[in-house]
């Protein structure tokens, strides 16, 4: 299959919808553009399709579990996240009020701009809690979800490049 690029912006957001039609790995991303995490907090709402399970040496490290949601600390090395695949993360500059998280829902595969009550509760959790980013891979896409114009310069070139490797995805 050939890579299908599609973009697209709603509101203060640009969006990236990048099918591969191969599986998709965040670790591919976040190798490539580590400062879409670097410095800033990640809340987890899926992790290979599901709940991620912290270990006990993340539990020592200061990440916390908040109802589904898996929040990491300051993100200091790329290395501290879990990146398995089928996967949706939100990533915040600040420390959101973590109470509203229960918002978050299942977005994997996720149509940004299908009409449909999904879509305006989705776009209206991101209004409100204001992430910077938000990543979702799944198969066979890579969606980004951001308000950084040179994040979503930069993934556009390496996208259109085809600087993201297929193979591992």
């Amino acid at each position: 299959m050939e890579a299908e690029l599609r973009t697209g912006a709603h509101g203060d957001y640009r969006t990236l919808d990048w099918n591969t039609g191969c599986d998709v790995n965040l670790g591919t991303i976040v190798r490539q553009l580590p400062q879409v995490v670097m410095g800033r907090y990640v809340a987890i709402a899926w992790s290979d399709s599901a709940q991620y399970n912290l270990s006990a040496a993340e539990i020592e490290l200061g990440w916390e579990c908040v109802g589904d949601l898996v929040l990491s600390p300051l993100i200091t090395d790329i290395a501290q996240l879990p990146t398995p695949g089928f996967d949706e993360w939100y990533i915040f500059e600040r420390m959101p009020d973590w109470t509203k998280l229960s918002k978050f829902r299942r977005a994997i595969a996720f149509q940004p701009f299908a009409d449909g009550v999904e879509a305006d509760d989705f776009w209206s959790q991101i209004e409100d809690l204001q992430p910077e980013h938000a990543l979702l891979g799944a198969c066979p896409s890579l969606l980004l979800i951001t308000r950084d114009e040179a994040i979503y310069e930069r993934t556009l070139a390496l996208c259109t490049a085809s600087a993201f490797p297929i193979d591992g995805w």
